[in-house]
C-alpha cells in the first residue's frame, strides 16, 4: 500500500459535469459627490482597484433567523488577461439539540451539537466589461449576491487613506424578460424606471435619458407611468424612445424598470432586479480551476457581445 492510497478521495465539486447557470452583474464605481481637501482620484484601473478593496477573508452576515455567514476565498489575479477570480461561499453555524447514548448510565441523554453548513461556487471578475459572473449555487439568491460583494467593496474602500469611491454592484439587465412580461400582460397599469449615472462616460443607446442626466447633473432619473384607464392601461412603451433609453441603462447595469398590471384578471408584477442575466454552460469540468476558465470565456463573451452591438 502506498502513501497515496492512505489519503482520502477528493469529492468533486458540486457542478462536475452539469450544466451550470452563471449570473452576471457589473461592478460599478462613481466618485464620491464630495472628494476630499486634496481631491484624490481614485486609482485609473479598475482591476488595480478591486483588487485592493475587494476584502477576502472577512465576513458579511445576512438573514435573521437563519444566519449565513458570507466569505470570499481562493483569490487569483491574472493581471495579463485582466481577470480577479475566486470563490464565494457561506457558512450556517448554528446549535442542534441531539441525543447520544451514555454507556458509563446505560441512558440516552440530550446534548447539544455545534452544526455547520456551507456552499460555495467561483467567480470571475473581468475587468474589460467590469463583468463579475458568478457560478449560480441552488442556495445563492441573486439579491443577496450582490449585497455581498458591494458590502465587501465598500468596506474595503472606506479603510483606504482617501475614500474617492461609492461603490455598486448592479444586475445587468435582462431586458428580454421584461419584454416578455409586457406581451404577456393583458393591462399594464404602471412602470417605473430608474436610471443611474453611468460611469465612466454615457453611451449614444442610452440617449434622452444619459442627455438629461448629463444637463442636469443627476446622479439618478426615476418616471413612473400610471395608466389614466386602468381598464385600457398604458400603450406604445415599446414604441417610445425615451422608454428605450432607460431599457438599454438597465441592460447596461445603470439602472432598472419594475411593472405591475393583470394577466387573465390576476395581479402580475415584474421586477428586472430579481431577473439578473445569466448565461447557460455545457457540462462544467470537475475541477474549480477549469469551471473558473469557464466562467471567465463566458463573461468576456458577454462584454465583446455588449462592446460590439
Amino acid at each position: 500500500m502506498t502513501e497515496s492510497d492512505l489519503k482520502p478521495a477528493q469529492e468533486e465539486p458540486w457542478f462536475s459535469g452539469k450544466p451550470g447557470t452563471v449570473l452576471l452583474y457589473r461592478i460599478n464605481r462613481r466618485p464620491m459627490p464630495e472628494q476630499s481637501l486634496f481631491d484624490v482620484e481614485p486609482p485609473p484601473n479598475v482591476l488595480d482597484h478591486v483588487a485592493e478593496v475587494l476584502l477576502f477573508g472577512e465576513e458579511v452576515e445576512t438573514g435573521r433567523k437563519n444566519k449565513r455567514h458570507w466569505i470570499l476565498g481562493n483569490r487569483n489575479i491574472d493581471e495579463q488577461n485582466g481577470t480577479l477570480a475566486g470563490q464565494i461561499g457561506w457558512e450556517s453555524r448554528g446549535i442542534e439539540s441531539t441525543g447520544r447514548y451514555d454507556s458509563s448510565r446505560r441512558e440516552w441523554v440530550d446534548d447539544l451539537d455545534q452544526r455547520a453548513r456551507a456552499a460555495r461556487a467561483p467567480f470571475v471578475f473581468e475587468s474589460d466589461g467590469r463583468t463579475l459572473a458568478i457560478l449560480k449555487h441552488p442556495s445563492f439568491s441573486e439579491s443577496t449576491l450582490s449585497e455581498v460583494f458591494k458590502a465587501l467593496l465598500q468596506r474595503g474602500e472606506n479603510r483606504r487613506g482617501f475614500h474617492t469611491t461609492d461603490w455598486d454592484v448592479e444586475p445587468i439587465g435582462d431586458t428580454g424578460s421584461f419584454r416578455e412580461w409586457l406581451s404577456n400582460a393583458d393591462v399594464v397599469n404602471q412602470v417605473q424606471f430608474v436610471a443611474k449615472r453611468p460611469n465612466p462616460d454615457g453611451l449614444d443607446e442610452f440617449g434622452q435619458v444619459w442627455e438629461r442626466m448629463n444637463q442636469h447633473k443627476a446622479s439618478l432619473l426615476r418616471e413612473i407611468m400610471e395608466a389614466a384607464d386602468p381598464e385600457v392601461g398604458l400603450v406604445d412603451l415599446e414604441g417610445d424612445q425615451v422608454v428605450n433609453g432607460y431599457l438599454a441603462m438597465s441592460e447596461h447595469a445603470f439602472g432598472y424598470v419594475t411593472a405591475r398590471g393583470t394577466r387573465d384578471g390576476r395581479l402580475t408584477r415584474f421586477d428586472q432586479r430579481s431577473a439578473v442575466a445569466r448565461r447557460q454552460t455545457e457540462p462544467l469540468p470537475s475541477s474549480w480551476t477549469e469551471a473558473v476558465g469557464v466562467i471567465t470565456a463566458l463573461a468576456r463573451q458577454v462584454w465583446r457581445q455588449r462592446h460590439d452591438s
